[in-house]
Formats: structure tokens, C-alpha cells, sequence
């Protein structure tokens, strides 16, 4: 075996012309690279805000080690990212392996699998994506979840070109505030439609509460006329309660017989009554 140490400019000049000559193109960049080449195998280390593209997929790392026949294993540590433009996902973990002949990528250590297309974001001790048929294996402390729908398990097969989610290992959804529980649950997270097999259970929402919250609100309303507004009825609504009609009339009458009470027919003789009414 042959042990080189080449400088950075050369080093990416000479690994882009090998690139371009393989079936699947392949670039990266990095602050320092060093390598060793044999007749067998190649191994390239890059470190330092180190970039590796294949295709339409990008992966970025502190460390990135490519080794194998035509550089076949990509492993990146470190702070590891990246995305495929592509396919529309985007993931971050602490070690990450990829296979460019299977096209199969590992993601290890607090492993996150965002799918921009399908609006899910995962997250798990590992993931395991396949590129080519879009179904991640996720293991150990798995969390899934698309705007209502909110899942946890031991284990998860999410297919993304269906949007089916297996969940086995304990698995509990909660969606829009009811749980679910069961051996194995399955859940189109297009549809909302949730499968439970095996020791099934739950727990539902009670909406009957609140929609007693909302009787006493929905009463203080119906008191007022239709289309009325309450700044405009204030003083007959106030004149029409118990207590302030017991008021009123004691009011208005002195009002209306005052200095009339030893004569009230003789002194208008009706008249005063129609003065009265017109004022």
C-alpha cells in the first residue's frame, strides 16, 4: 500500500477528476485531507467544516472518511447535517453512514429526519433511510409528528411515498387531545386514519365540557334582541330588571300628580292628562 499526503488544492483536483470519470458523481471540500490509496481500497479523510455531495444529496460534518472501491462509504461525526434537494428532506445526527452503491444512509445519536415534503419531522436514537424506496427504520425513543397528529414508540416504519406509520414498542398517538394506545398502531398522516392492534386503549376528549363552558356566554347573548347592540338598548334593558322596574314607577308617578292629588278630574278636566302625554 501506497501512503500519500497531499495538499488540499491538489488533493480536491485530483478526487473531482475521479468524480467526473465514476458513474456517480461525487465532490467535497474541507479545511485539511489526508489519504491513503491501494490497489483494493482508497480512504480519504476530510476535517473541518468537511462538505461531501453526491448527486442532489449533501453532507456536512467536522469529520467525513470516505473509503471503499470508488469511495463506495461516506461516514461523517462530528456535527453532522445535511439535506437532498431532491428528494425534499433534510436530517442532522452526531455519526452518519452512507452507502452509495445501496444508497442507504444511517443516522446515529440523536438522529432528526426532516420531510419538507410531506411536513414531518422525526426524530430517534437511529434512523435508517433508504433513498431509493423512501422508507426510514427509526429505533429507540422514536417521536413523529405532523401538525395534530403526535407519536411515540420503541420502533417505527414510515413509508414516505404513502405516508403510512407502523409503530410497534409501546406506541402512543395523541391527536387534537385523544390518546391512543395498542401493541401496534398504524396511522395514514394524509387521512388522520388510525389502526389499533392488540391490547387496544385510550382515552378521549370530553367535549361535553366545554361546550358548557360556552352556555353561559351564548346566554348573555340571546338576552339581547336580534341585531340589537347594547349601547343603543342600555336604558330599556335596564328599565325591564326586577329591581329597576320597583323604582320607576314610584318615580313617575309624583312626577305626573304633582299638586294634582285633592283634584286630579276638575282641574284639566282630561286635559292635563293629554298635556302630559304630549310632553
Amino acid at each position: 500500500m501506497k501512503k500519500c499526503s497531499i495538499s488540499v488544492a491538489l488533493s480536491l483536483l485530483l478526487l473531482c477528476a475521479y468524480a467526473a470519470t465514476a458513474e456517480k458523481t461525487i465532490s467535497f471540500s474541507a479545511k485539511t485531507m489526508s489519504g491513503n490509496t491501494g490497489k483494493k481500497t482508497e480512504s480519504t479523510v476530510l476535517e473541518g467544516s468537511a462538505t461531501v455531495t453526491v448527486g442532489t444529496l449533501t453532507i456536512s460534518g467536522d469529520r467525513i472518511e470516505l473509503s471503499g472501491k470508488d469511495y463506495r462509504f461516506v461516514k461523517a461525526t462530528g456535527t453532522v447535517n445535511g439535506k437532498d434537494t431532491e428528494k425534499e428532506f433534510s436530517f442532522s445526527a452526531q455519526t452518519l453512514m452512507y452507502d452509495r452503491e445501496l444508497e442507504v444512509a444511517t443516522f446515529q445519536g440523536d438522529a432528526k429526519l426532516f420531510d419538507t415534503r410531506n411536513d414531518v419531522e422525526a426524530s430517534a436514537t437511529v434512523i435508517s433511510y433508504n433513498q431509493d424506496t423512501e422508507v426510514a427504520l427509526l429505533q429507540s425513543d422514536v417521536r413523529l409528528v405532523r401538525k395534530n397528529i403526535d407519536c411515540t414508540s420503541g420502533f417505527a416504519l414510515y413509508r414516505r411515498t404513502t405516508s403510512l406509520l407502523e409503530l410497534t414498542g409501546r406506541p402512543v398517538v395523541l391527536r387534537d387531545g385523544d390518546e391512543f394506545r395498542a401493541d401496534r398502531i398504524t396511522v395514514n398522516l394524509d387521512t388522520e386514519y388510525i389502526s389499533l392492534d392488540g391490547s387496544v386503549g385510550g382515552v378521549l376528549k370530553d367535549t361535553a365540557k366545554e361546550k358548557e363552558k360556552k352556555t353561559p356566554a351564548a346566554k348573555a347573548d340571546s338576552a339581547l334582541p336580534p341585531g340589537a347592540e347594547p349601547p343603543e338598548n342600555a336604558t330599556p334593558t335596564d328599565a325591564e330588571m326586577p329591581g329597576n322596574a320597583a323604582e320607576a314607577k314610584p318615580d313617575a308617578k309624583p312626577e305626573a300628580n304633582a299638586g294634582q292629588a285633592a283634584e286630579p278630574a276638575k282641574a284639566d278636566d282630561g286635559s292635563g292628562a293629554k298635556e302630559l302625554s304630549d310632553e
